[in-house]
């Protein structure tokens, strides 16, 4: 190259970098919301609560995006800028990561491939994965460029990025062992026995780091929350669910495992086959070309590491449902995607290099091994559960049709000539089998991603409800709509953390004691009928707007489930023991005693839930003589009765129809006979005032 060369391959990395940050703000700006419950979990958490009160310790991704409030209602596409900010200089490090080992415009293009990947439909979302993807790069960027640091050095620069990503998303946690690992191999292979003290040094200082940066700026933003390892939600996950619960994970792990390695194959034949035969014949070790043997541990380790936590936190969640063996999570790792196309091109610029003549056996048996998998994903992988978001690079890839058969026998003929040296195999892999992959995940992309553009009744209806009701108020809107997801996408718009949801079978209409006592008003999704006497104040296309009449009965009493008995409850049976949220009864029949006695005409509502079964059953309540019959779905909900009593009365009963375990239902999990989950319960005065 001449010497002008370096400024023109720096010019032509910024004219690329910035021509995809373009057409990712191009293809991004104004659509709606996609997925939930994230998206609206996560602004919720960044924009309407105190960070102390996230319930996932993502508190730097969080704190980061909480600056999405100077943008007011237009706060979505400020986010999708960040976004596409973070994905491109990702872009830049995983740039600076291949130049380790390849030429300037071959590192060019594998960064611009990882770009135009469809992992880039993250861009688009209010979560944090293109955060991560930047954060990934960095950290891949720090283990790989050659320096003149110390292995303490790097190892402490790599704890302090790992920290950092452990702040945007817990899994982060999980790549410290392999990351440990590696740093101690690095330093241990770079000076042999030597080094042995350093290599040990490095291993035990990167997780600390990490781990202080994790708590320490954790606290500092959040405070005590903070110095809780997984946060709030996944706490409950990562403790064990009972005796013998890792054997009955076997199953469904080998079932997850198996789809996520014909999705790897289909997805990088290549470079996954450079990887099983480093493994297989430590060619890494050898340190004949240390630069790409550090990139080939490092890639292993790393899509090792993530891959595993992919299909042990699959396995633990199928104890609840059995189909979700059959999703597949590639999000958990398709950030490893950049060092996979880095590993091909290795191939193409420097043939021979990667792949020792006298392992030649060992690559063949590796190649039939992976064209075993190629053969049973044709059958196979179409019976698993692949989205544009949970994998997006597999989503268009049907290898039913032509092209998705197209890419499994053009990888078929990469492997072949790979495991017979040929330098072929990168050129087809690279120019054929990746651009057909990029092009049938680009076109799924914008066909996800354009179904956004209108939106739907949950958008319009949370939207004008925004626009039409005091700010004031807004926490005083109830949402009903049929289905968890889009109850939560109207609350998206509706843009209040304390927003309520009353989940409604299709077509259903709404009963009288569904209607909200505690909230002024009722965002109606869909076609359901209202009950009589109640008509809507404002209506659009698909969604009613009510404004209901404010409750003016004296409340007597109200008691918060969650804390100890004491107060307006002053005990109760078939009530299982307090959780942050409420409590589950364990039996069939809930029993609650007051400390004083119901009002002659009393107002009673509770928020509540169902559990399994008992979401489709009548639930009874029973104050005396008097007997109701209500349903409630999987997510809490307001219900009312008025009932009368004799003024004496200082109980009620509930009758579950169906108490079941989670344990009997799905042979994992909970033990306890679920029915009825109550959050809280409020005592109201209904007596008409005495006339003077």
């Amino acid at each position: 190259m001449s010497l002008g060369a370096p400024r023109q391959a720096r010019l032509l990395l910024a004219l690329a970098l910035a021509a995809v940050f373009a057409w990712l703000l191009h293809r991004n700006l104004g659509l709606n919301p996609a997925i939930f419950a994230d998206e609206w979990y996560y602004s919720r958490m960044a924009r309407l609560q105190p960070l102390s009160e996230a319930v996932v310790p993502s508190y730097l991704y969080l704190w980061l995006f909480r600056t999405t409030l100077v943008c007011g209602d237009g706060f979505l596409d400020c986010v999708r800028i960040g976004n596409a900010l973070f994905f491109v200089g990702g872009g830049l490090l995983f740039y600076l990561a291949a130049r380790t080992v390849l030429p300037r415009l071959a590192a060019l293009g594998v960064a611009v491939a990882g770009l135009l990947a469809p992992t880039n439909v993250y861009t688009a979302l209010f979560m944090p994965e293109a955060s991560y993807y930047f954060g990934f790069a960095a950290l891949s960027w720090v283990a790989l460029r050659p320096s003149t640091w110390t292995p303490l050095r790097r190892a402490l620069v790599a704890g302090l990025v790992v920290g950092l990503m452990s702040l945007v998303k817990v899994h982060a946690l999980f790549l410290m062992p392999a990351l440990a690992l590696f740093l101690a191999l690095d330093a241990w292979l770079a000076g042999g026995p030597a080094r042995l003290r350093q290599a040990l040094g490095a291993a035990l200082a990167a997780p600390l780091a990490g781990l202080a940066v994790k708590f320490g700026l954790g606290w500092l933003l959040a405070g005590a929350p903070a110095l809780n390892l997984f946060g709030s939600l996944y706490a409950s996950a990562a403790s064990p669910s009972g005796e013998g619960s890792a054997l009955r994970l076997l199953a469904p792990a080998f079932i997850n495992f198996r789809g996520h390695l014909m999705a790897l194959t289909v997805l990088a034949s290549l470079p996954l086959a450079m990887l099983l035969h480093l493994l297989l014949s430590h060619a890494a070790l050898r340190r004949t070309d240390a630069p790409l043997a550090r990139l080939q541990l490092w890639t292993f380790l790393m899509l090792g590491s993530a891959a595993g936590l992919t299909v042990a936190f699959t396995a633990s969640i199928s104890a609840m449902n059995p189909a979700e063996a059959l999703r597949l999570h590639l999000r958990y790792y398709n950030f490893v995607l950049p060092l996979l196309f880095t590993l091909a091109a290795v191939v193409l610029v420097r043939p021979g290099a990667p792949l020792p003549s006298s392992a030649r056996r060992t690559a063949w048996l590796v190649a039939a091994g992976l064209l075993g998998v190629l053969a049973f994903a044709v059958w196979r992988l179409p019976t698993y559960v692949v989205s544009p978001v949970d994998a997006p690079e597999l989503a268009g890839v049907s290898l039913q049709g032509g092209a998705g058969q197209l890419l499994v026998l053009v990888s078929a003929v990469a492997l072949i000539l790979w495991a017979r040296g040929s330098s072929h195999a990168a050129r087809i892999y690279l120019f054929l089998a990746l651009p057909l992959l990029l092009f049938q995940g680009a076109r799924a992309s914008d066909a996800f991603l354009g179904q956004l553009r209108g939106g739907w009744p949950a958008d319009h209806g949370g939207r004008f409800a925004h626009q039409q009701v005091p700010a004031s108020e807004r926490n005083d809107i109830t949402v009903a709509a049929t289905g968890i997801l889009e109850l939560m996408r109207a609350q998206f718009h509706v843009d209040a953390p304390d927003s309520g949801m009353l989940e409604l079978e299709p077509g259903a209409p709404i009963q009288d004691y569904q209607l909200p006592v505690r909230k002024r008003w009722l965002l109606v999704i869909g076609e359901h009928p209202l009950p009589a006497g109640v008509t809507p104040w404002k209506t659009g296309p698909g969604f009613a707007l009510v404004r209901l009449p404010r409750n003016r009965a004296p409340l007597v009493g109200s008691f918060a489930m969650a804390q100890p008995f004491g107060g307006l409850v002053s005990a109760a049976r078939g009530l299982s023991y307090a959780e942050p949220w409420g409590r589950w009864s364990d039996a069939g029949r809930v029993e609650l005693d007051f400390s004083r006695p119901l009002p002659r005409e009393a107002l009673l509502v509770m928020r509540v839930q169902a559990f399994g079964p008992n979401t489709a059953l009548p639930f009874t309540l029973q104050v005396g003589s008097e007997t109701r019959s209500f349903r409630v779905g999987p997510s809490p909900q307001e219900v009312q009765f008025r009932v009368r009593t004799d003024g004496a009365r200082r109980g009620l009963a509930i009758t579950v129809p169906q108490a079941a375990s989670p344990r009997a239902l799905t042979g994992m999990g909970d033990v306890r006979t679920l029915g009825i989950g109550i959050t809280d319960i409020a005592i109201f005065d209904a007596a008409p005032p005495q006339s003077p």
